[in-house]
């Protein structure tokens, strides 16, 4: 339960922070910037340091079934130290050299903004299960926890946009799709290129699926497997999970946002009338 706990804590506690980065002051923002270019330093210092072989079992849990181990990762113990070094370096660089412009075209874009952040963290997820990293780390680098913040971030924006929460529901419904359709294609080429991890389910040959009933035989790597054990749950059960946990999470943040006044845009500069059109 602790170790349960935890990994909620830190996937909220990265959530937030890679949320709300466009909405933060620019020192702030270079600060951050500055952190994660040291971080980054400091896990290639770490990864030199780093010595022999780790292996570290991934599972995956399948249309309401059972949890099944579904690969043995085996890499080098310096390698995830090397993800974690290229990923805070281009975070920062990019923090450093775009901030501003960066910061303004995600405030802009918000619903694809969230989208990219669970994209990336798609990616890193797949690169540290790979170079078999600590389970900690891989269950906190994870788009299911990112939900409910993805829904207070799109509540805190259409609050500053002057509409109310229930608006939040079309803009989940897009987000859930857009980031569970991307775990499906990572799910079908991890499969059938084996390439291990959580998303490849090409070892499942044999499963109990929960809303098929009953025990179900596949032939490793098949398409009716990748349908039943990755489209099936990634495109019908998790966009269920994502948008109540999205709306739950607006909900929760939304009478916070209510004691601040929403931010008014601009108004439009005034048109000059020219003198035929005053005649």
């Amino acid at each position: 339960m602790a170790t349960f706990s935890l990994t909620v804590a830190l996937s909220w506690a990265l959530g937030i922070l890679v949320h709300w980065w466009p909405q933060l002051p620019a020192v702030w923002r270079r600060w951050l910037s500055v952190a994660a270019s040291a971080a980054g330093i400091a896990f290639l210092v770490a990864g030199t340091a780093a010595e022999g072989l780790r292996e570290t079992e991934t599972t995956s849990m399948v249309v309401l079934g059972p949890a099944y181990v579904t690969a043995t990762a085996s890499a080098s113990a310096s390698l995830h130290y090397y993800v974690l070094t290229t990923v805070c370096l281009l975070l920062g660089f990019a923090g450093l050299v775009f901030g501003e412009p960066l910061s303004r075209w995600l405030s802009q874009h918000w619903i694809l903004s969230a989208v990219a952040v669970a994209w990336l963290i798609t990616v890193i997820r797949f690169l540290l299960e790979r170079t078999a990293s600590p389970p900690l780390l891989t269950q906190v680098v994870g788009v299911t926890w990112m939900a409910p913040v993805a829904g207070a971030w799109f509540a805190n924006r259409l609050h500053d946009e002057g509409r109310a929460l229930p608006s939040a529901l079309r803009p989940l419904v897009a987000y859930a799709f857009l980031v569970r359709g991307f775990v499906v294609l990572v799910g079908v080429v991890a499969t059938r290129l084996q390439l291990g991890t959580h998303y490849d389910v090409s070892s499942l040959v044999q499963v109990t699926l929960g809303l098929a009933g009953g025990v179900v035989t596949f032939q490793s790597g098949s398409w009716p497997q990748i349908f039943w054990l990755t489209v099936v749950p990634q495109l019908l059960v998790w966009p269920t999970f994502t948008v109540v946990a999205g709306l739950a999470g607006g909900a929760v943040v939304w009478p916070w946002l209510g004691r601040r006044a929403p931010l008014r845009r601009p108004a439009a500069p005034d048109r000059v009338v020219s003198s035929r059109e005053r005649s």
